[in-house]
């Protein structure tokens, strides 16, 4: 897996996302969701503040992550789906 990048639109709220899967390191991905401006790119082009950032060792467990977020993102709100995601990685 090279690299995953998604554009999502959240139907309920209307704001947009970035969703960024990359490799780290040798068995180390980082998933990352980005608010976005109105033309997909990052709010105020930074990269430093994103609202939800997740760590996977598998390539499998990083897809499937990207996938997750990816679906329900544009269904859910953000705010519920970025807890839920940040709970399980605590629990």
């Amino acid at each position: 897996m090279a690299g995953l990048f998604n554009r999502v639109r959240n139907k309920l709220t209307g704001r947009r996302y970035l969703i960024s899967t990359i490799r780290k390191e040798d068995g180390a991905f980082e998933t990352a969701v980005f608010p976005a401006n109105f033309l997909y790119l990052p709010q105020g082009f930074r990269l430093s503040n994103p609202c939800l950032v997740r760590q996977s060792r598998e390539p499998a467990e990083a897809d499937e992550l990207h996938r997750t977020l990816s679906q329900r993102l544009q269904t859910d709100y953000p705010e519920r789906l970025f807890q839920e995601i940040a709970s399980l990685e605590k629990g």
